[in-house]
């Protein structure tokens, strides 16, 4: 090539470079203003000239402040924004104000936080609060009352007295901060749904102490001077029924035992729906609280029933004497929780039977193989002694033979002690039978064991008990741990296994599976033992949302009934719910299905079929023999062709809890009289077979018609022929 080519081939490479060289010069490549500033979004919305706060809808309104929806533009968040309803002079507003800054004082879980306090553009005081989802303590117990069947299913007795335990904590916490509520009532309780409970409206404190010029530099101690209303001094302020006996006097003395006193009135509430004092008028109930005439709660709702222990703590809180109250909220809170637990309260000064009764309660188990054992002991020493006083009287009577009877009295002896030693290691056998109802209590009591120094065996037996607990909780992280300390036991068997795939599932021990994952954990629960098992469902079901769908439990229902009828899955159909304008339809025609509860004795007994909020079931052509494993379901419609009860006559009596509105059934397999008793109680009694020949005639109809029109029509269709024993 000539050196002018060269020269040419040299200027387009240098071309080419410089092209691709612009292609990478960043220094040309700037971002405008608006670009850089959408990178920022939050610190712009900071900068904006927006109001902070925007009003939505009115929430709620009460004597003393009005709650609105709003929007926080800053946080870009929902929250409750609180107005002075009475605003008409300083002295109004500065109460309103007072309430908000003793409210943002008090940082407890149980309190509802306050976030920001101001004035709006015109001028007019407010303070923010977080916005909680959900009822009013008042609205549950409404509802409990009305008899309102979801309700009774979210909030049974002991959810009841956890609420109010943590109603407990928030009280014990302001009264550690010298601030008293004065104003406990169900209307300032707030539930919401994932178990929150906030005490609201401090309208009403009180700072108790009276703090110095020292006392005022320190942040922790709150100003009485400053944050108690002055203007309510000499006044009754408070809710008839609720307040103490001395809020009803003018200038009676406000102390801890005055919120313990409506505390009390509380638990009287959340257990009888009613007051604890009676009257016609608020004046009268105000009379009646300032003479202490407190109705007994067995009395007040005789069809309830209250345990004793209860009744004693709701009577020594609502004492007429401060003095005779609980000397702290703690205290109270402690026999609440001491009733939860299975043991009794401080205040119903349990005796030894008492006492003993509820150990067993506790125990039950474990009392029943202990008194079974302690019998076949008695039953063998008394066997024993008849022998060895046999043998002794033959021995007086044939001194010849002394020698002889002195050496089997040896040895019938030492069978005694052998014997007695093989009872001694059954019963250190029962000190590991399982009590898993107050699952928690007993992992805080293994976690106090553990804590001591105990030998390795007895420390890999705790740890052992210890996972077994947690799996029963569907904490199965904490489970491996303890598994893993306790080595591998014949006892955890498939529990380890078990434990360590739905770990994986669900890596949050506080979160709980869903339906359909236990339904597959009791699928893969071949050889774990049933008793765990059913311990499993029972907490399961305790934190199961009552707004849960049917359908997601359907095929939980199914392997727990395979389980209780010890069926083979692979024999059995899933259940299959069909949606009716009045609930759910289950069809278990030819199942073989007879039992429908699981039963912890003395604890637990449920309908697995509950949950699933039928309103038909047809148990046709099944073995069941009795309908007592129907009981605890509410039912419209029962289809039972085929299934003959053990005792027929007694038809009504079986069918009663069921609230039935129509059964279908062969009504000649039951005496008369028994079908008669069932429709004078306005049940509607439908032959079963008549239904089938009714439906066997319709079919027949059909069939005659499509006769009649394939002997008009000129042509057959390819492959007709005669309707042959179908034919009428």
């Amino acid at each position: 090539m000539d050196e002018g080519g060269n020269k040419d081939l040299e200027k387009e490479f240098a071309g080419r470079f410089e092209t691709l060289a612009s292609l990478y010069n960043t220094d040309s490549l700037e971002m405008s203003a608006d670009e850089i500033q959408s990178l920022t979004p939050i610190l712009n919305s900071l900068k904006d000239d927006v109001a902070r706060y925007r009003e939505i809808k009115k929430i709620a309104e009460g004597g003393e402040k009005k709650i609105t929806l709003a929007h926080d533009h800053r946080l870009d968040r929902r929250i409750a924004m609180a107005r002075a309803v009475r605003n008409q002079s300083p002295q109004d507003l500065e109460q309103f104000l007072r309430e908000a800054r003793l409210t943002a004082n008090l940082a407890h879980p149980n309190i509802m936080p306050v976030y920001n306090m101001g004035l709006d553009q015109a001028g007019e005081p407010f303070f923010t609060m977080e916005l909680i989802p959900g009822d009013s303590l008042k609205t549950i117990i409404r509802k409990l009352k009305e008899g309102d069947a979801s309700y009774r299913d979210a909030y049974p007795q002991e959810t009841l007295l956890n609420i109010f335990l943590k109603i407990c904590d928030a009280i014990a916490y302001a009264h550690s901060r010298n601030v008293l509520h004065l104003d406990i009532k169900p209307d300032n309780i707030r539930v919401g749904s994932f178990g929150e409970v906030l005490v609201c409206d401090w309208g009403l404190a009180r700072v108790v102490n009276a703090p110095g010029e020292n006392a005022r530099e320190d942040a922790g101690v709150l100003d009485g001077d400053v944050l108690n209303d002055m203007t309510l001094s000499g006044t009754m302020k408070g809710t008839p029924g609720f307040m103490a006996p001395e809020q009803t006097l003018a200038y009676g003395e406000k102390t801890p035992q005055t919120d313990i006193y409506s505390l009390g009135a509380l638990l009287y509430m959340l257990l009888t729906h009613k007051l604890p004092v009676e009257g016609a008028s608020a004046n009268e109930v105000i009379r009646n609280t300032r003479e202490g005439k407190i109705v007994p709660p067995r009395r007040r709702r005789p069809d309830r029933r209250i345990p004793y222990g209860l009744v004693a703590v709701m009577m020594k809180a609502l004492a007429l004497a401060p003095e005779e109250r609980y000397e702290s909220v703690l205290a109270l809170r402690q026999d609440i929780s001491r009733f939860l637990s299975g043991h009794p309260t401080e205040a119903e000064h349990a005796g030894w039977f008492a006492r003993t009764s509820m150990l067993l309660q506790r125990h039950s188990r474990v009392a029943f193989l202990l008194i079974f054992f302690l019998s076949l002991l008695a039953f063998v020493i008394s066997a024993n002694l008849v022998a060895i006083s046999r043998e002794k009287s033959q021995a007086i009577a044939q001194r010849k033979k002394a020698e002889e009877n002195f050496a089997l009295y040896r040895k019938e002896q030492r069978t005694a002690q052998t014997l007695g030693a093989g009872l001694g290691e059954a019963m250190m056998f029962t000190v590991h039978s399982r009590d898993f109802v107050n699952a928690p209590s007993m992992i805080h009591l293994l976690e106090t064991g553990l804590s001591e120094n105990i030998d390795t065996v007895k420390q890999q037996n705790l740890y052992e008990q210890k996972g077994i607990l947690h799996f029963v909780l569907q904490e199965f992280n904490a489970a491996n741990e303890c598994f893993e300390a306790s080595g591998n036991t014949r006892r955890i068997g498939q529990l380890r296994e078990l434990s360590l795939k739905y770990a994986e599932i669900k890596p949050v021990d506080q979160k709980r599976l869903t339906d359909e994952q236990l339904a597959d954990l009791f699928r893969e629960a071949r050889t774990a033992d049933q008793m765990t098992m059913y311990y499993v469902y029972y907490h399961h079901m305790r934190r199961r949302p009552a707004s849960a769908k049917p359908e997601q439990y359907a095929s939980l229902a199914g392997v727990v009934l395979d389980k209780l009828n010890y069926v083979n899955r692979s024999k059995s159909k899933p259940l299959v719910l069909t949606k009716l304008e009045e609930g759910y339809h289950l069809d278990l025609t030819d199942s073989p299905y007879t039992v429908f509860n699981i039963n912890i004795i003395g604890v637990y007994r449920r309908n697995v079929l509950a949950p699933l909020k039928l309103a038909s079931l047809d148990i046709s052509h099944t073995e069941m023999d009795s309908l007592a494993e129907l009981r605890g379901i509410r039912l419209q419609e029962l289809r039972m062709e085929g299934v003959t009860l053990e005792n027929p006559s007694t038809l009504f009596r079986q069918i009663e809890p069921l609230r039935l509105k129509r059964i279908i059934l062969n009504v000649a397999d039951y005496p008369k009289a028994a079908i008669e008793t069932v429709r004078k109680k306005k049940i509607e009694v439908i032959d079963a077979k008549k239904v089938s020949e009714r439906q066997a005639k319709a079919l027949g109809a059909k069939q005659v018609s499509k006769a009649k029109t394939a002997s008009a029509t000129p042509t057959r269709p390819a492959g007709g022929g005669s309707l042959g024993s179908n034919a009428p």
